[in-house]
């Protein structure tokens, strides 16, 4: 196995789509969202958490929570001509005037993050620099949790009685969040201490079509 492994743990949600005599090599459909240009990206949580709460989201479901590091991407990025793409999401979007439950349905907030692969194998590490490490740490300290990826190393390790209490908490307190400003959209980050939602306003690109499951995803 040649699971997708990164220089940060990530999150992606899959659900089945057919049957193998193997129980460990069923095909799987992978979240996906389709960016202005029609291409595919994965969807990759860097909380663990967050990638719970989608599940919840309206017509989610059907799907459950993997480590990607146990998702085989050849047959995405074959279907992409060598690239892989993910959106790397981080919280998601209160839309202005409204909850962050829109119409039932979640927005995560991200960054797209482009290679071009060629063939994956089990020698590739997908290192996605400071940048991106500089990226995550602004946008907790502009939702005033400078701390978080220290919460969120811990939550990747959490028995997952503790997971489902989390998840139960965030959404719980997620049904009546509503961005402080109504004219502006904002990115959303759930406080595990003060146990709420906090908004920030930013500056990321936050244009969300509805995601699309990729059919010829593999978890193996």
């Amino acid at each position: 196995m040649s699971g997708l492994r990164a220089s940060m743990r990530l999150y992606g949600l899959v659900k089945n789509s057919g049957c193998s005599d193997n129980p460990q090599r069923q095909p799987v459909d992978i979240l996906c969202i389709v960016n202005r240009t029609g291409g595919k990206a994965i969807r990759a949580f860097v909380s663990r958490l967050d990638a719970e709460l989608m599940t919840r989201s309206a017509g989610l479901g059907d799907y459950r929570v993997i480590a990607l590091r146990h998702f085989e991407p050849n047959a995405f990025i074959d279907a992409h001509r060598g690239w892989l793409t993910l959106h790397i999401c981080c919280g998601f979007v209160a839309p202005a005037s409204h909850s962050l439950l829109k119409d039932g349905a979640l927005m995560p907030m991200g960054w797209y993050v482009y290679s071009e692969i060629g063939q994956w194998t089990a020698e590739h590490h997908l290192d996605l620099g400071v940048q991106m490490a500089d990226l995550l740490q602004t946008a907790y300290e502009r939702n005033q949790l400078r701390n978080y990826n220290a919460w969120l190393n811990e939550l990747d390790d959490a028995a997952p009685a503790e997971l489902a209490w989390q998840t139960d908490q965030a959404w719980r307190h997620l049904q009546t969040a509503t961005s402080p400003d109504s004219r502006e959209h904002c990115h959303a980050l759930f406080d595990p201490v003060d146990n709420r939602w906090r908004f920030a306003a930013t500056d990321i690109d936050i244009h969300q079509p509805h995601p699309e499951p990729l059919k010829q995803g593999a978890l193996n």
